[in-house]
Order: structure tokens, then C-alpha cells, then sequence
């Protein structure tokens, strides 16, 4: 195994209980960490991160990666019914966090599509209204607390109502700023570089100009683009969305 984690595309991503169930089918099988890692679009190092769940605590004597994966997979090939999830569970609790298995996902994805009353949801799955709401959106239902209060409610005067009502305002006050690298006017000291800096008032608008960029540049068969898409709100310095990318504005053209 490399020394070095190879990154994946869901590097950050949450770890749903499907992401687990692969980690553990693969395992079984015999796969190494480093394809096991680029199957889940992680990196090694998160990957190994992630066994420690698996394992009870104080199951492995020897510290490090190696000796918990070790172990993992002996006690994986000795026990076909090794109960991952209950220990799964009991890790995440003792870490004071909440273990989402696929039984819950399932529920909450009935309860959306059914609008059930959000202090409702939370209270049968024995999770707190915040909780409940940052999962949607991680299973993507939602793109926000804001709009899981909008789809199922909340008490007034609860923290998740408190949160979606100021998240709500600084949507208002934000801003998206596109830099373009590579098209707009020259900039004598980047060498005669040009450089594109423009100022949003949504996503859409922002996204908008973006693709007028990239035909003009393409019509002008420029290289390879290099563009920053940055949701900014007035005193939260870096805090917000962005999107890099570099894109070929030939192709865009064509």
C-alpha cells in the first residue's frame, strides 16, 4: 500500500451506510485498500480512517492502520456474520454522533416524499430536528436546512426554524463573484494576461455570463479556461460556496 493517499472525487463526502456495506463486501473479497479507496472515491488514508469503526474498541492491541486492517479482514474471513453495524453503531455513539443505517435513509425518504411534520420525523427515528434535516440534504433531497423547513415545517422558535430563518437572510445578502482567467481585458502586470472579475446577484445570473465567456472565448479559439464561481456575503470573509474548473472553450463552441 502507498505511503501516499490517493485522492477521489467524494474525498469530503459523507460516509453513507452503502459507502460501509461496499468497504465491507470488499474487504471480504480480498481487495487492497488502494482499490477499495478508488472504487469509493476516497482517499487511502480516509479509508483507513473508516475501519476504526468497524473494529470494537480495544479489539486490536497494536496501534496503527495496518494492525486494524489486519484484523478486520481476519475476523471477517473467520465469521461470515460478523456484525459490522452493531458495532458500527456503538462506535458512533460512543464518538457522540448519530449512525444513519439504510433503514433509517429509507424512512426518510418516505417521510419527505409523505411531508411528515419535521419534529415528527425526528422524533421516530430518535434524532433531533437538525439532525434529521442535514441528512436530508445529504441524501440530497434537500439543498438546504432552509428548504427542508419549507417542505415539512418546524416548531416555532426551534434551533432548526432559528437556523433556517438566518440562513434564509444571508441567502438574501450574499453575493457570487466570477473570476475568468484567460478572457476579459489585458492586465499590463500579469504580463498582458486577461482576466475577467464581475459581481452577481444569483447563481443563475453568474452562471449565465459564465457561458457567454466561454462561447466568446472559443469563438476566439482560446486555451484552456480557468474560472472561480464564489458565493461571498459581507463580513463572513471565505465562508461560502465555490466552484473552480478549467474548461476548453473550443469545445464549448463546437
Amino acid at each position: 500500500m502507498s505511503e501516499q493517499p490517493q485522492t477521489g472525487g467524494r474525498e469530503h463526502e459523507y460516509w453513507f451506510d452503502s459507502d460501509y456495506a461496499q468497504l465491507i463486501d470488499a474487504l471480504r473479497q480480498g481487495d487492497s485498500l488502494a482499490d477499495i479507496a478508488a472504487e469509493l472515491q476516497r482517499s487511502v488514508r480516509a479509508v483507513e480512517d473508516r475501519v476504526k469503526y468497524l473494529i470494537p474498541g480495544r479489539a486490536v492491541p497494536e496501534r496503527g492502520a495496518q494492525a486494524r486492517e489486519n484484523w478486520l479482514r481476519t475476523k471477517l474471513a473467520e465469521d461470515p456474520d460478523y456484525d459490522w453495524r452493531a458495532v458500527i453503531l456503538r462506535n458512533y455513539a460512543a464518538a457522540e454522533r448519530r449512525y444513519w443505517t439504510a433503514t433509517d435513509e429509507r424512512e426518510l425518504i418516505d417521510g419527505w416524499r409523505r411531508r411528515t411534520f419535521l419534529p415528527a420525523l425526528a422524533e421516530h427515528l430518535r434524532a433531533s430536528d437538525f439532525q434529521v434535516a442535514r441528512q436530508l440534504c445529504r441524501l440530497g433531497l434537500a439543498g438546504s436546512v432552509s428548504e427542508v423547513v419549507e417542505h415539512l415545517g418546524a416548531a416555532p422558535g426551534s434551533t432548526t426554524a432559528i437556523r433556517a430563518r438566518m440562513s434564509a437572510d444571508r441567502a438574501a445578502a450574499a453575493v457570487w463573484v466570477l473570476v475568468v482567467d484567460g478572457e476579459g481585458t489585458r492586465v499590463p502586470l500579469f504580463e498582458g494576461r486577461r482576466r475577467h472579475i464581475s459581481l452577481h446577484a444569483s447563481f443563475d445570473d453568474a452562471q449565465q455570463r459564465l457561458d457567454q465567456l466561454l462561447r466568446q472565448a472559443g469563438r476566439r479559439n482560446r486555451d484552456e479556461l480557468r474560472w472561480s464561481l464564489a458565493e461571498r456575503t459581507l463580513g463572513e470573509d471565505t465562508y461560502g460556496a465555490t466552484h473552480h474548473d478549467l474548461t476548453q472553450p473550443r469545445a464549448i463552441a463546437n
